[in-house]
Parts: C-alpha cells; sequence; structure tokens
C-alpha cells in the first residue's frame, strides 16, 4: 500500500507556545538596538562633519606683531632711560607726542651717549632733538640759542624716511 502525503504527515507542526512576555523583551531589545544604532550613526557623522571641516578650513596661521603692538623695553644709561621705538614713516610730531604719553622726551644726542646710541640704533635712521643752528629759515623764522628742533640721525644726503625715535627720560 501506498502512503500518501496526508499519511506521512501524520502530527501537525510542533509550535512553541509564545508568551506575552518574550514578545514584550524581543520589542524592547530591538527598541534599544535601533537606539544604539541610530546614536553610533549620529556620532560617527558628527565626527566626519567636524574633522572634514578642519581640512576645508585650516588655523588661520599665527598673527605677527603689528609695530605698533611691540614690547616697550627702557634701557638705562648714564642714570637715564631710552626707548627705541620703531615706526616706519613716521613724523617728528608724532614721535614727541609718543614721548610724551611715555613722560619722556625725545633724545638729545650728546658726546656723554653717541656712541651707546649708535650702537644700539643699528644703522636705522630715528628722531632726535637737535639744537637749532643760526637764523633764519624758509619760513623766515629765527632761532634763539637753545631751541631745539626734530633732526633724524644719522644724517644722511638725502631725505630719506625715519625708522622711528628714541624717547629719554630721568631716572
Amino acid at each position: 500500500m501506498q502512503a500518501s502525503e496526508t499519511d506521512i504527515l501524520q502530527f501537525p507542526a510542533i509550535r512553541t507556545p509564545e508568551t506575552g512576555l518574550r514578545r514584550k523583551c524581543l520589542l524592547v531589545l530591538s527598541f534599544i538596538g535601533a537606539v544604539l544604532l541610530a546614536v553610533t550613526l549620529t556620532a560617527v557623522i558628527i565626527h566626519y562633519t567636524y574633522r572634514r571641516g578642519e581640512r576645508n578650513h585650516p588655523k588661520a596661521p599665527p598673527v605677527p606683531k603689528m609695530k605698533s603692538e611691540q614690547e616697550e623695553r627702557w634701557l638705562l644709561f648714564d642714570n637715564d632711560f631710552y626707548l627705541f621705538w620703531q615706526s616706519d614713516g613716521a613724523d617728528c610730531d608724532t614721535a614727541k607726542e609718543f614721548c610724551a604719553n611715555k613722560n619722556a622726551n625725545l633724545t638729545m644726542i650728546d658726546q656723554n651717549n653717541v656712541q651707546w646710541i649708535l650702537k644700539r640704533a643699528k644703522g636705522k635712521r630715528l628722531w632726535i632733538l637737535t639744537e637749532l643752528e643760526g637764523s633764519g629759515s624758509n619760513d623766515n623764522q629765527t632761532s634763539e640759542p637753545g631751541d631745539v628742533g626734530c633732526a633724524l640721525h644719522p644724517p644722511a644726503p638725502k631725505s630719506g624716511r625715519a625708522n622711528g625715535w628714541i624717547c629719554r627720560r630721568g631716572s
């Protein structure tokens, strides 16, 4: 006798009864897995975006000190303090005002400080005060003995630009 399909499968397939508790656990674990996946993906995207932004926008190079931001260093020589200040193209009035704001005056060079100043100036042309000679100028003004005016030091045959000035104040 031949067996038919219905004869071979005599018993229905065995199913394990799923309880409500097991279903709830699977649902909670699936939800936690989805949340962890979302958090991980968000962190990776933020990190990638941040790193990509760094490559596209490199940090700016450090800003060099401007001449007006230079360090103020007073040097003591022969009981007077001297400040050598760099400022390309400045005029005498600017130098006088600057020194006055520092409670000082433009320096007058004399035989006591000339060698010391020349050594510190390092070839730069600096504003100083000098005694005016004689009388008469383009403005028909006369100068009295003891009058002072601005001059670039060291003097040059051609009128050149100033590189700064020297302030002086007593100790």
